[in-house]
């Protein structure tokens, strides 16, 4: 069976003023609501729809969704209903592309999505246990599709939250690597690149396919690395001397940026408010390590945001789609280890 091997992302759902209930329960009792003709949320999907423009052509739909008695389960999916689909045509054609150049091309083309069937752009699966969340997302799907869509779900609904209500899912720190809390946050790295957010596995791959696509990886890594630290060299080097040692590299050789966010000073709480949101951004970051320093501590071991790389199970080699009764499980795995590890309470 093929497997594709992603990042899984945990927030923390921080309870609304006067909010008792948790995360899971908000969500079981959401879904659980009856219309007026008795039919629970469970049982319509066409209300568990929510716009992300005037017109309705991109939505965030749950879908699939689950009461697992110890937690609930879901997936969204990000869809198009206007979008086009670009296409290369396997019909070969000689065109003009210069006053030197005819050459023989595929053509390309552009369609709809067939009637009765929407294109879709993105995929969520998440677990919320107890006030945890945990998730997995792929393609088009952005951390700010995840927390709209529950921001909409918990206040659009009855049984929900006030409208007025603040949602706040935090990023949590990894508190094993400290034995109390760091205190306000005052400095921020994002140092290296580390762990890989998506690579495909299959059983019975030969070894040298295997190399190759690890390779290509690498070599994939190298190239978004090398750009993102473009502009911060250019910025503190200028522009010609970032060309000229961009010039003088050998071709084994890239550049890389170690950035941190340091607020020194007497703080003001909009301050570290913004510092507080700026650490949630930088938990969706797959690429590099953050190091987070605090008041009363510093989180510097290794990376301080909960996040770990799990196998997924595809329905078949090549899909897009994880299998969701396999996510269930994995994801169920994750939070029984960091409840082992003292990382998460119960």
């Amino acid at each position: 069976m093929a497997t594709a091997y992603h990042v899984v992302h945990y927030r923390s759902f921080v309870q609304p003023t006067g909010e008792t209930r948790r995360l899971e329960e908000l969500c079981r009792a959401i879904l659980s609501q009856h219309d007026s003709n008795g039919i629970a949320l469970w049982n319509r999907v066409v209300d568990r729809v929510q716009k992300l423009d005037s017109t309705g052509s991109r939505q965030l739909v749950l879908n699939k969704v689950a009461d697992l008695s110890s937690a609930v389960f879901g997936e969204v999916c990000l869809v198009d209903t206007a979008g086009l689909q670009a296409l290369l045509r396997l019909r070969r054609s000689t065109v003009e592309l210069s006053d030197k150049t005819k050459a023989e091309v595929f053509d390309l083309d552009e369609r709809k999505a067939p009637d009765g069937s929407q294109f879709l752009r993105g995929m969520a699966y998440w677990l919320s246990i107890g006030n945890h969340l945990f998730y997995v997302k792929t393609q088009s799907m952005m951390p700010d599709h995840i927390r709209g869509y529950f921001d909409w779900l918990l206040k659009s609904h009855p049984k929900g939250v006030p409208r007025g209500s603040e949602l706040v899912l935090q990023a949590e720190f990894d508190k094993s690597q400290v034995p109390r809390d760091i205190g306000d946050i005052r400095t921020l790295r994002v140092k290296g690149n580390a762990t890989r957010s998506y690579k495909v596995d299959t059983v019975d791959e030969e070894e040298k396919v295997s190399r190759a696509v690890r390779t290509a990886r690498k070599v994939a890594d190298r190239f978004v690395e090398f750009q993102q630290a473009l502009p911060i060299v250019r910025a503190l080097l200028g522009s010609a001397r970032t060309e000229s040692l961009v010039e003088s590299l050998g071709p084994e050789e890239y550049l890389t940026v170690d950035a941190s966010v340091k607020v020194r000073g007497r703080r003001t709480e909009e301050s570290k408010a913004n510092m507080r949101n700026l650490a949630n951004d930088m938990a969706d970051l797959t690429d590099a390590t953050v190091q987070i320093e605090g008041r009363d501590g510093k989180l510097s071991d290794g990376d301080a945001i909960l996040r770990t790389t799990m196998p997924f199970d595809l329905p078949h080699e090549g899909s897009n789609l994880l299998d969701f009764n396999n996510v269930a499980d994995q994801l169920q795995e994750v939070y029984a280890r960091y409840v082992k590890d003292g990382k998460l309470p119960i």
